[in-house]
């Protein structure tokens, strides 16, 4: 990302600028050339710098959420290199990818070490992956919520088990 686009995210960041204004004055039309935001956030990535994939991180929200970014969300979700998880995993439960089903239950075998950074207990973060996996809904999905169900952190048990019994799912 050069920086001019850099500058134009942060001043969108701050609340300088208007979303119009960063995507009229943007090098590149981030709403449909896809490719372009998921190679920033590759790099970024690939440099660990944090900073930069929070802006690019807030390129992929601005342009717009689309299947084209579930890999690189599937990703983002087990990187422990930045504050957005949380987004992250709501932008999967909208796309309800089953790609998606193996990333969740990685974070949760984590018990969530990597997302203290929120300073929310477990049954709060639990439910941003229990929604994600309801919405995907796939057997796969459903599996995985009645695995975490006998798990020791009382949180995320209790939010599996409440998740299924929404759903009308025995357990076991």
């Amino acid at each position: 990302m050069i920086q001019n686009d850099k500058d134009l995210v942060i001043h969108y960041l701050r609340g300088n600028i208007s979303c119009e204004k960063l995507l009229a004055d943007f090098s590149v039309d981030i709403r449909t050339d896809k490719q372009y935001v998921i190679s920033e956030l590759e790099k970024a990535m690939e440099t660990n710098d944090s900073d930069y994939l929070d802006l690019a991180i807030t390129l992929l929200d601005i342009s717009g959420i689309s299947l084209e970014f579930v890999d690189i969300l599937n990703k983002l979700l087990i990187y422990p290199n930045h504050y957005r998880h949380q987004e992250i995993a709501r932008d999967i439960q909208l796309l309800k990818s089953p790609t998606s089903v193996d990333y969740i239950d990685k974070v949760l075998k984590t018990n969530f070490s990597f997302l203290e950074y929120t300073a929310s207990d477990s049954d709060a973060i639990a439910k941003w992956f229990s929604w994600a996996l309801y919405s995907i809904g796939t057997k796969e999905a459903i599996d995985v919520m009645k695995k975490y169900t006998n798990v020791m952190d009382e949180g995320i048990k209790n939010e599996m088990q409440y998740r299924l019994k929404k759903m009308n799912i025995e357990n076991t």
